[in-house]
């Protein structure tokens, strides 16, 4: 009997450690949460920018980028590929220029762009 007291007060005592998972660092919304949040992405022959939230030292390397190809169209999807850890200035835009090539887009080829906009102020 005092075997089953035990297994109970540690069954009870390891169940009060368990506890939710923190809440994650970007908001979790929208069909795509991951994605990097944009401010204006700009499409041309030559290539494609996109305006994140940076502290001035955002480069092409520190955004993953997808694309997918149906119908003729390319959708494409960025991602930050790593936290950034400059300290150079307050927070605000960059923009990030891909050249399509870098993509695998041709330069005739219409392209959407997955990210959600982000509708806050300057940073």
């Amino acid at each position: 009997m005092l075997s089953r007291r035990f297994l109970l007060a540690g069954t009870l005592a390891l169940a009060g450690c368990a506890s939710l998972p923190r809440s994650q660092a970007w908001p979790s919304t929208g069909p795509f949460p991951e994605l990097e949040a944009v401010r204006s992405v700009r499409v041309t022959p030559g290539g494609l920018s996109v305006e994140v939230a940076s502290r001035g030292c955002a480069a092409p390397p520190d955004l993953a980028f997808f694309v997918e190809r149906r119908d003729g169209v390319a959708t494409v999807a960025f991602a930050r590929r790593r936290l950034l850890t400059c300290r150079e200035a307050p927070g605000g835009w960059v923009e990030v220029a891909f050249p399509r090539e870098a993509l695998g887009l041709r330069p005739d080829e219409p392209v959407f762009v997955l990210n959600p906009l982000s509708s806050g102020p300057d940073r």
